[in-house]
């Protein structure tokens, strides 16, 4: 068992997005750790700055890069956790587990696993309180097969299949297996029992989980392996393991407050829940929507979208890339998926720079993993305060300094339909 130092963080982990880093952020927080997270590979100055913390959350835009570069940047950030002193490391991917038969979930996982010299790991994306469950080894949505899911239909990382075993083995080197449900339902002794019998054959041990009751029990039964794999329902239970380390938990009293200033809302994300959250907001405040084959020609441009919020940034106006998967499939025939993508999150970056310098916007609501890292990198952001939940895994987050920012990450599928009427009125006082 890693045991807890005062001067070294104890949990060091690695989100693919920024959403997610700030979904684990909450999650960690809201058990008892204290938690800081870093936007990008940590620098120097940023390192030595990171005191008096239980875990260090390093987000990263991974999740649709290329293989190799995935690796290698997951690496790094693995490296500054080491030298911090970690005692145990979290991967955190997507609850949905967004990637495609290459990658990029197992091959980051393998490269871990081989830097630490862990043969065995647990792979567990699920978060039942968003309705992201997983039965006999596979994943679901709510009552969907992720695979019949509206996620089939994800522009970068549609998902075509719903056996984590499966996807696991395609994507790594391993051998996967399935741990399942009426095992955990026996308790913390038994589980223990699976874990340690079948990571003798399995470098993967993929676990059921179908209630937060059983994430607290999976939470008991870690403390044998350096390197933990998962949503971010993992960090529900991982208190009891830091309390049994000699860490003391904490209730944290946060000190982000709501801004009184201009709020925009973003909107990338073509999610099915994102897609009924514009509409519900579109029948009261204004709404200009991105058009790519404008944006090309130029008859739509940053310049002209500033003109328009200009006159509407009193009513919280949202800009939104929120379409139908005709809409998407059309544009990418078009112009190519991967053109269209970094088109769209381009524009973002330089709205959001354009809307604080130019406008005075301090509260951000974004949605979409790809676009809240597009965001973040254009703002400059590079650490977080945790505030507040608006929903389930999605915190209000406010960068340091003497004029702070406000930020609402949202995953697509978050929230519930009146999520960006929550969010407004959460960071924002005016």
């Amino acid at each position: 068992m890693n045991k807890v130092t005062d001067s070294t963080p104890w949990l060091g982990c690695i989100a693919d997005d920024f959403t997610g880093a700030t979904d684990l952020a909450s999650f960690l927080v809201a058990s008892g750790l204290r938690t800081i997270q870093v936007n990008g590979l940590p620098t120097p100055q940023q390192i030595a700055n990171i005191k008096d913390v239980d875990a260090v959350v390093i987000a990263v835009k991974s999740r649709t890069i290329p293989v190799q570069d995935a690796v290698e940047l997951s690496l790094a950030c693995l490296e500054v956790l080491q030298s911090l002193g970690c005692a145990k490391y979290y991967f955190k991917y997507c609850s949905t587990f967004d990637s495609t038969p290459e990658g990029n979930i197992g091959p980051v996982i393998d490269a871990l696993m081989s830097k630490l010299n862990a043969a065995s790991t647990v792979v567990c994306p699920a978060l039942p309180v968003n309705g992201r469950t997983v039965y006999q080894g596979h994943l679901f949505v709510f009552d969907q097969l992720l695979h019949e899911s509206p996620m089939k239909d994800h522009p970068l990382t549609p998902m075509k299949d719903s056996s984590l075993v499966r996807m696991m083995e395609a994507q790594g080197t391993g051998k996967a297996v399935s741990i399942p449900s009426q095992v955990v339902e026996q308790g913390p002794g038994a589980l223990t029992e699976a874990l340690e019998t079948q990571r003798v054959n399995h470098h993967y041990l993929v676990l059921d989980a179908l209630s937060t009751d059983h994430l607290k029990c999976i939470g008991e039964c870690l403390s044998s392996f350096t390197l933990i794999t998962g949503g971010s329902g993992l960090a529900i239970g991982l208190g009891k393991e830091f309390e049994d380390c000699g860490g003391n938990l904490t209730e944290v009293t946060s000190s982000v407050q709501p801004i009184a200033a201009p709020t925009l809302v973003l909107s990338g994300s073509c999610s099915a829940m994102t897609q009924k959250q514009v509409a519900a907001y579109r029948t009261s405040h204004p709404v200009m929507e991105l058009d790519p084959a404008k944006l090309v020609t130029g008859e739509q441009s940053v310049d002209s979208i500033i003109t328009w919020l200009a006159s509407a940034i009193d009513r919280a106006p949202l800009v939104t890339a929120t379409a139908a998967p005709d809409i998407i499939a059309e544009n990418h025939q078009n112009y190519g998926a991967e053109f269209i993508a970094g088109l769209i999150e381009q524009t973002f970056g330089a709205l959001a720079i354009a809307a604080s310098d130019q406008l005075g916007v301090r509260n951000f609501v974004v949605a979409g993993g790809e676009t809240s890292g597009a965001v973040v990198n254009a703002l400059g952001v590079d650490s977080f305060y945790i505030g507040k939940s608006i929903a389930p895994g999605v915190p209000m987050v406010q960068t340091p300094g003497e004029q702070p920012i406000n930020l609402a990450l949202k995953s697509g599928n978050f929230g519930q339909q009146d999520f960006f009427f929550q969010a407004l009125e959460t960071l924002s006082c005016c």
